[in-house]
């Protein structure tokens, strides 16, 4: 029962992480980091941006399992589809036709859903999403601050998407900044509330 909960709650952050990115896409301000390096990448590889996606995913996945096959589970594979499902239902439905400021707003706080929906993903213990995984796995590995790790890892990725060709917009600046932190913070958090209840 307790591992069902564990997942089920997994995959209501990961949710929340497609709803922030679903709301970062529709502002036209664009998302987190690794939009940046999917995007970056098809325009160099015979492949799609979700190829790109699913590329970096099954990268950061191995490197993981190299590293550290604590963070993998079963949310693991459950996670990204939850985020996929929600960020489309958001692209298809929502229309967003406001001011400048108000999607400025929109994409921080479309981006603070994405670093609070990570956290409360990872404290599960129930497995981690790829990119997820691999901030922790490094974390540990270097004994590195896991928001310096996020932050370092959103950095290279936006870097080296704008270098290969991806757009520059605002949503990986703002991701860079605050999913790290807000990963770290709502991870500790939740992990220590989630304690009697998942054990």
């Amino acid at each position: 029962m307790k591992m069902i909960l564990r997942n089920l709650i997994s995959v209501l952050g990961s949710s929340l992480v497609g709803i922030g990115v679903g709301l970062c896409v529709v502002t036209g301000l664009g998302a987190d980091a690794l939009g940046v390096l999917w995007e970056g990448l098809a325009k160099h590889l015979p492949i799609t941006v979700g190829q790109a996606s699913l590329l970096v995913t099954c990268t950061c996945l191995i490197i993981v399992a190299l590293i550290d096959k604590k963070e993998l589970g079963i949310a693991t594979v459950l996670n990204p589809i939850a985020t996929s499902i929600f960020t489309d239902l958001l692209i298809k439905y929502l229309t967003i036709q406001s001011g400048v400021v108000i999607k400025l707003m929109l994409v921080v706080l479309g981006i603070s859903f994405i670093g609070i929906g990570s956290g409360i993903a990872a404290a599960t213990n129930a497995g981690k999403e790829g990119y997820i995984a691999l901030s922790f796995a490094l974390s540990k590995r270097l004994t590195i601050d896991l928001a310096k790790v996020r932050m370092g890892l959103d950095l290279i990725c936006f870097i080296t998407g704008m270098v290969l060709g991806g757009k520059f917009m605002i949503g990986p600046i703002v991701g860079v900044l605050l999913i790290g932190p807000l990963l770290k913070l709502t991870s500790q958090y939740c992990g220590k509330k989630m304690q009697p209840l998942l054990g």
